[in-house]
């Protein structure tokens, strides 16, 4: 009906369509930053200055036995105490330095005080989600630099003794999924001197890896023989069912990076959206203790993000402009500060 052409009533014509009228439904998909996957694989470490030191003290010394009988550290009664001249362990200082981040906007005075919906609140929430996944995307560049990783926890996993292929197509006659966990758990543990066992460690991947994966006639095998086999069937095999895959893989908690990232200007033809982690790839990690740690004390976490300000969110009236200027501010920095306690595995799919 054209503005200012009589009609007759009936209908829906009697009345003037609003926002109220849908209960005021909002359709937004930003996302709670707290249900973001980097909180599950990450610690945060508070820091009170934006650049610093963090201390990494070798762990060899801690389970040195160079002789098999233990002559070495014998001390007989009556004789001098063993002198350990070379009792001591190498240590070194390494640094960090957080940047700070800024995600804004700015809402016109009319426009605030005419919107149906709390826009203010609306517009944080959207800019608190962009913030965490620029943090997410830190902390996967970080991941997937192979230099920030000891040479020995980056492997193509082909060449893992004994594996035949990727993971993808890996058979249960081949275990190449399993022999690399195993591979990786060893190393950790061997350079960790036990310190990180399985039960602090996660496998985390993108869900296109995740999927491809879960195609594998290993893991199709081995979730039939696991007790997650029924729910599988019945469609509700845990949290990461829409995988295909179960909660742990042959004992490792399972953790899907999910975070999406668009990549186009606004206003963009055709929006350009894709995973912050690549495809192909994954990462056995661990996280000791809580989602926040402890920076002066030892820390096995494989990935730390040193926060100096974590996500503020403020708004401030501009009385001459007459509109608000509204940002969601992050100071941090991702960091591998074990990456002994963890591993790099590459072209795990094609």
């Amino acid at each position: 009906m054209a503005a200012g052409t009589p009609v007759l009533p009936g209908g829906s014509n009697t009345y003037i369509k609003d926002f109220r009228s849908s209960g005021k439904l909002q359709v937004a998909f930003s996302r709670n930053p707290n249900r973001f996957a980097l909180v599950n694989y990450s610690q945060i470490v508070p820091v009170e200055r934006d650049a610093g030191f963090y201390l990494r003290i070798n762990t060899e010394q801690a389970g040195r036995l160079v002789d098999g009988d233990l002559s070495e550290h014998v001390w007989p009664d009556g004789a001098d105490r063993p002198s350990n001249n070379d009792g001591t362990e190498k240590f070194n200082f390494k640094d960090y330095r957080t940047l700070r981040y800024a995600y804004g906007f700015k809402l016109g005075q009319k426009a605030t005080e005419q919107a149906e919906w709390d826009i203010l609140k609306t517009e944080a929430a959207i800019h608190a989600q962009q913030a965490m996944t620029a943090r997410t995307k830190a902390a996967v560049s970080a991941l997937t630099n192979a230099a920030n990783w000891d040479a020995t926890h980056v492997k193509d996993v082909s060449t893992i003794a004994g594996n035949t292929g990727a993971w993808d197509v890996s058979t249960t006659a081949r275990q190449d999924i399993k022999r690399s966990l195993h591979h990786a758990d060893e190393t950790i543990a061997l350079d960790t001197l036990g310190a990180v066992d399985q039960s602090q460690l996660q496998l985390v991947m993108s869900p296109s890896t995740a999927k491809s994966i879960s195609r594998a006639q290993e893991i199709v095998d081995h979730i039939k023989g696991s007790p997650d086999a029924y729910a599988q069937v019945k469609g509700g095999a845990g949290k990461f069912a829409k995988y295909g895959l179960p909660d742990r893989i042959y004992g490792y908690e399972v953790a899907i990076e999910d975070a999406v990232m668009v990549t186009s200007v606004r206003g963009a033809a055709t929006p350009v959206r894709s995973r912050v982690m690549p495809h192909g790839v994954a990462f056995l990690m661990s996280r000791v203790g809580e989602l926040v740690g402890e920076n002066d004390g030892p820390n096995f976490s494989t990935l730390s993000v040193f926060v100096y300000e974590d996500m503020s969110v403020e708004t401030k009236l501009d009385a001459d402009h007459r509109r608000t200027n509204g940002s969601v501010v992050d100071d941090f920095a991702a960091v591998l500060t074990a990456p002994v306690s963890g591993y790099y595995f590459q072209a795990v799919a094609a």
